[in-house]
């Protein structure tokens, strides 16, 4: 809401004033894995494939892809991603998508990243002749700081004046015990803070910064 204070003042010395109730998380990112089937099927067979990640039951999971002769790497690929869905364990710890040839593999949470992360033909007793190319597309990271941008309704004649502070509200489990923050942009046309946490919450677990307060400054003529 923009009220005008004080009310019929005159133009010069009229202030405007907004106030914000604003809030953003800090967490971090879930590393994303990207399986690419690169060869078809040219018979029938079951293709194991193992999916490393930490965390991931023991560190490895050996999961079995049954093909028929003549499937596409797209047919494959869809396959893949159906079994590795489907598996009680690399479904719990990975959202599976499939476009195309290309099987993507995003952490649930997110997490330090995990250079081991990998998905690569173990056996192909049948010789199917499939093959499978990994990459990590997105490193997993832990996220200690977060920013909130105030931006007016008002067109300030100069940059106004931030009032209020942040607030940190902790999640379960979070590891972060203090918060710092300061201005880090300011204009006419919006002021941003950055609030940071003295570490990390930890993998799966995220903070509130809420944010009440406002902006005061001279209306533009």
């Amino acid at each position: 809401m923009t009220v005008l204070v004080p009310p019929g003042a005159q133009a010069n010395i009229a202030c405007a004033v907004e106030g914000f109730s604003l809030s953003a998380t800090i967490g971090g990112t879930p590393q994303v894995m990207t399986a690419t089937v690169t060869k078809p099927s040219v018979d029938d067979g079951d293709v194991v494939v193992t999916v490393t990640a930490v965390g991931l039951a023991t560190g490895t999971k050996d999961v079995t892809v049954t093909v028929k002769d003549k499937d596409t790497v797209e047919a494959v690929a869809a396959l893949l991603a159906a079994a590795l869905e489907d598996d009680d364990d690399v479904g719990a710890f990975f959202d599976v998508g499939v476009a195309g040839a290309v099987v993507t593999l995003t952490r649930k949470t997110h997490t330090a990243v995990d250079n081991t992360m990998a998905l690569a033909v173990k056996t192909d007793a049948s010789n199917t002749g499939v093959t499978i190319t990994d990459a990590i597309t997105v490193d997993g990271a832990l996220a200690t700081s977060c920013m909130i941008t105030l931006t007016p309704e008002v067109t300030y004649a100069a940059v106004p004046v931030l009032v209020g502070y942040p607030q940190h509200v902790k999640g379960a489990g979070s590891a972060a015990t203090s918060m710092s923050w300061a201005i880090t942009a300011q204009a006419k046309t919006g002021v941003t803070i950055t609030v940071t946490l003295d570490q990390a919450p930890g993998a799966g677990k995220t903070d509130t910064i809420v944010f009440n307060g406002g902006l005061i400054g001279v209306p533009a003529r």
